[in-house]
């Protein structure tokens, strides 16, 4: 995600690169996995929400051992609190929370989903509505004898919960909807749970200072904005980035609006006075980065993007339209530079959804990264902003964050690929930009980038300090292993959520030497390192 104050800062960013690396396979190598211990030093923010918003509540307390062990994930499945009994003839209850130690409660335990198939109908003449239905397909890890998802109980009613077919007992409080199935669910046998819901979606505090999440009402456009927990506003999920899913979601609005999502568009069809389309993203995706645009959008369909093969698909607000391509002109060239730094693009195709709204970042939504009309003039001021949600769909998107203590991973290596895009396109002197990344990142040192506090994900230092840490990582191992680090990385756990302690570990791998000690100075000392 990355912040817009144009009329005051260039904006500052928020998207994502994730960090995940799995143990050291060279056993000549053993870093910590304990690097140090920090007591964050975060003041949470005072924030404002943006719209007129109830605030969920969330049960969140800060755990801040630095590195700590943090619950590992393998091809997106939630690490599970709960030892498995085969012995339990009437089953097991999943538990609320996966144990992210910023957010406890957030997501279940218990199962893993592997695909949610979403129907929307939206109205937003006068208060939005939204009647839902979902079928979500699981595949339960223990034998379940009930189980949750995460959705908010503001604004919204639940009249339905079908499993397999059959009518299910449920309840919906406290932002959970608590289900029993008829019988329990046999572990490792995929089952259907089909929900039926409508209201008012109602936006959520943040807690931190991008203000309310969730589903945003604007007078002319509506926007789902899902990070880190705002997806829970508008469909049942189980809404940590250790279960990632894929989605197909189709929106039913008006027909003089469009329904924009994730993917690819399958479907568009006019049916009497309503537009029907429908959007399938076939790659794993976590809950944080799915979208829904309502909106007068134009549709703009690319070829090939040069000669990357990646199809560039926007959906633009009418009113910013004539100023789209002079912001976003260079979308397919920094394609083609980060590819080949990075590896392949790991979707099917990308593209910007622009909202004419006025929420003031931009966001890295899979394979379709969001912006504010707000920021698109024509000028091409936004450069970094549209590079730093492009390296968010390898870094954050592909792999994901473990837990949200390892934002970082997100935010430090976007906001490095900036300049990555600059120096290699050969737009700016290696030299000016390295003087630029130690200036930000000695103005903003605190709160630590490897823990920040739930209160600042988006501080200045996670972007900024986190950059640094990722060109400090460079100018230790060189050009050739800090780049295979980065494709590996992606290699290795794309698809799936990795942790710092996996990122230290497969850099210490890569470099053949345990680098513990250096990741613990550059993410947890209260002074930034100087430079090699």
């Amino acid at each position: 995600m990355r912040r817009s104050t144009r009329s005051r800062v260039a904006a500052l960013a928020v998207l994502a690169i994730v960090g995940a690396c799995g143990s050291i396979d060279n056993p000549s190598v053993s870093p910590s996995t304990t690097l140090a211990s920090s007591t964050s030093t975060a003041t949470p923010s005072s924030t404002t929400s943006e719209s007129s918003a109830t605030s969920t509540v969330i049960d969140e307390t800060s755990t801040s051992t630095a590195l700590a062990e943090s619950p590992t994930t393998e091809a997106g499945k939630p690490s599970e609190s709960q030892p498995v009994d085969d012995q339990a003839l009437d089953g097991q209850p999943g538990t609320d929370g996966v144990g992210d130690p910023y957010y406890p409660l957030l997501g279940n335990t218990g199962y893993d989903v592997e695909h949610y198939d979403l129907h929307l109908v939206v109205d937003i003449a006068g208060p939005d509505r939204l009647d839902g239905r979902a079928s979500i397909q699981l595949t339960p890890l223990i034998d379940l004898s009930s189980f949750a998802f995460d959705l908010t109980d503001a604004g919204l009613t639940v009249t339905s919960v079908d499993v397999d077919r059959a009518p299910a007992d449920f309840a919906h409080d406290d932002a959970k909807l608590r289900i029993t199935p008829p019988t329990t669910a046999a572990r490792g046998e995929a089952i259907i749970v089909d929900v039926v819901w409508a209201g008012t979606p109602t936006p959520v505090s943040s807690g931190t200072r991008i203000g309310s999440i969730g589903w945003l009402e604007g007078t002319v456009a509506s926007v789902a904005v899902g990070e880190p927990f705002g997806a829970r506003t508008w469909y049942p999920v189980n809404d940590h980035p250790s279960d990632k899913a894929t989605y197909t979601i189709t929106v039913d609005t008006p027909s003089n609006l469009v329904g924009v999502s994730n993917g690819v568009q399958t479907h568009d069809e006019i049916v009497g006075d309503r537009r029907i389309t429908t959007w399938d993203m076939d790659d794993p995706m976590a809950s944080y980065l799915t979208t829904v645009g309502v909106g007068d959008f134009e549709l703009r369909a690319s070829d090939d993007g040069l000669t990357t093969g990646t199809p560039i698909d926007d959906a633009i607000a009418r009113p910013v339209a004539p100023a789209f391509e002079g912001d976003f002109g260079l979308t397919d060239e920094m394609l083609i530079v980060f590819e080949e730094l990075f590896g392949p693009y790991p979707f099917d195709e990308y593209g910007a959804l622009v909202v004419d709204m006025d929420f003031g970042f931009a966001l890295e939504t899979q394979g379709r990264s969001l912006f504010s009309a707000r920021m698109v003039d024509g000028d091409g001021s936004i450069e970094r902003i549209v590079a730093h949600e492009l390296a968010h769909q390898w870094f954050g998107n592909h792999v994901s964050p473990a837990t949200w203590r390892d934002i970082w991973l997100n935010e430090g290596f976007a906001s490095y690929a900036e300049d990555l895009w600059l120096e290699y396109s050969g737009r700016a002197a290696p030299d000016a930009l390295e003087v630029r990344l130690v200036d930000r990142a000695s103005g903003s040192p605190l709160p630590r980038p490897g823990d920040p506090g739930k209160n600042d994900l988006f501080a200045p230092s996670v972007y900024r300090r986190g950059a640094l840490t990722m060109h400090a990582l460079r100018l230790e191992v060189g050009d050739e292993p800090f780049f295979g680090i980065l494709r590996e990385w992606v290699d290795r756990y794309g698809g799936g959520s990795a942790s710092t302690e996996q990122f230290v570990a497969l850099s210490s791998e890569i470099a053949g030497r345990d680098l513990a000690d250096f990741f613990s100075s550059w993410l947890f000392d209260d002074t930034v390192p100087a430079l090699r």
